[in-house]
């Protein structure tokens, strides 16, 4: 009987120990199936969500805190402009785009970003399926500021001015791929382009000195010039080495707009013709503009020097293009 009683006092002690030991324990936070269990519910970085290495970037709005290496884009652009281009160059395909309803399409990215999905026009994006992709970053033109507030609460912005000191795509280029850490890739790609210019340059330019070029803009029935450096075609064409009118030095504002009186003061040995709009392209030969008497009196349309061109790009892929478009105008005029 004595020794039933000292077993039974001898496992109490132990059992008391081993309590007051789990306890002490657990106060230190030493526990160890207590920190499994732990682990479980907070499972590590490995495992769980790490954090996002960051950084701050300056935009056309101040400053904005972006992933040092985001992966999921969402683009606010047509087909026809700067983004894209440069996106489709560096070879980074955007989770959601935007695009331009009545604008030229351009081929030259629709086999990159063909299965891509579109969130609205770019004058009119949807923020609730830009908010259904769950971007990291939304890539925006400084126009379209009355849509940053609301965008800014679905990811972090970064509203792009390409016109800022005018419309220079190597420097804008340049920009963007800082931003999403792509500067590596730049220098080889701008090499090239500027590599094809002076080709050009070489072949062309003791033929295109004393000819002169002129670029008329078609927007929704009007037809403006502008400074050549705000214009992304006129600016490759100046890196070709065309040479603008001089009437192009005596605008005192960003762009005219012309009418049939002043039309003939911007007439060149070559004449250049961009349109923006899928309508007015495809409706070419019945705008009333070339219909004019006035028109068949320039000396390019004289001449048959009239090219007619369509915004289709912004950035290294489109000014390559181009470029190319130029060796096969040029090559049959000269």
């Amino acid at each position: 009987m004595r020794k039933k009683v000292i077993y039974r006092i001898t496992l109490f002690l132990l059992f008391l120990t081993a309590t007051v030991s789990i306890a002490l324990t657990a106060c230190n936070g030493k526990l160890p199936w207590l920190t499994n269990s732990m682990a479980v519910r907070n499972p590590p970085l490995s495992l769980a969500q790490k954090p996002v290495a960051t950084k701050i970037v300056n935009h056309a709005f101040g400053q904005v805190e972006i992933p040092l290496h985001p992966q999921r884009i969402v683009v606010l652009d047509g087909d026809n402009v700067f983004l894209l281009d440069a996106l489709s160059a560096l070879g980074i395909k955007p989770v959601g785009l935007t695009r331009c309803s009545n604008c030229i399409h351009s081929d030259a990215f629709s086999e990159f970003l063909g299965d891509v999905p579109i969130v609205g026009n770019n004058e009119q994006p949807s923020l609730e399926k830009i908010l259904s992709l769950k971007p990291d970053l939304i890539l925006g033109y400084k126009w379209q500021k009355s849509f940053y507030p609301l965008l800014s609460a679905i990811a972090p912005t970064v509203m792009i001015d390409i016109y800022s000191g005018g419309n220079d795509f190597q420097r804008n280029f340049k920009y963007l791929a800082e931003i999403l850490n792509k500067s590596d890739r730049v220098e080889g790609i701008l090499a090239q382009y500027n590599e094809r210019i002076q080709k050009f340059r070489q072949q062309f330019g003791e033929k295109l000195k004393t000819k002169t070029v002129s670029l008329l803009a078609f927007w929704g029935s009007t037809v403006h010039v502008y400074k050549p450096e705000l214009l992304f075609y006129a600016k490759v064409m100046s890196d070709a080495g065309l040479q603008f009118i001089p009437a192009y030095k005596t605008l005192k504002n960003d762009y005219l707009r012309l009418n049939l009186e002043t039309v003939s003061d911007w007439d060149a040995d070559f004449l250049f013709i961009e349109f923006y709009y899928q309508e007015e392209f495809e409706d070419l030969k019945s705008l009333l503009f070339f219909k004019e008497p006035i028109w068949s009196t320039l000396k390019a349309v004289r001449n048959k020097q009239v090219y007619i061109m369509t915004e289709s790009g912004g950035g290294p892929i489109t000014a390559n293009q181009l470029i190319d478009e130029l060796y096969g105008y040029f090559s049959s005029k000269l």
